[in-house]
């Protein structure tokens, strides 16, 4: 996929569209087996995931990311022209202040992960694409 979307295009409208960002995960650094076997059976969703018949997905540390699913706030609903994200903090379009200023775009240039392996840009660079086509 050709990323074309721009710190310009994050805004509301594109951000109820999308969602990606609520995706709550983080990175646990040189876990071990015995550990993520651990998170696994309590309920967590690892990466990667254990091998097939496998409690976990070797023996060795490496790092690992936990998987929390999206934010417990967040409201999908269908319509027309398909999802749309709310936040339910506020039962409003409106996104709690930490949430507005995040600039997915912005995030990925900082850090040097603006390229097409970023999931997140994907599913937003995608949704822009939806909207642009819908306003057309």
């Amino acid at each position: 996929m050709n990323l074309t979307i721009h710190e310009r295009d994050i805004e509301p409208r594109l951000c109820r569209t999308c969602a990606a960002c609520c995706r709550i995960t983080f990175k646990l650094r040189d876990t071990n087996s015995r550990y993520r076997r651990f998170l696994r059976q309590a309920g967590y969703q690892l990466l990667p995931p254990s091998e097939p018949g496998e409690k976990d997905c070797c023996e060795k540390k490496h790092d690992a990311t936990v998987d929390m699913g999206y934010c417990r706030h967040l409201a999908n609903e269908q319509i027309q022209s398909g999802e749309t994200y709310t936040c339910r903090i506020y039962e409003t379009n409106e996104l709690p202040e930490l949430c507005a200023q995040f600039n997915c775009v912005s995030w990925a240039k900082a850090n040097d992960n603006y390229n097409a392996k970023n999931a997140l840009l994907v599913r937003a660079q995608q949704a822009l694409d939806q909207l642009r086509i819908v306003s057309a």
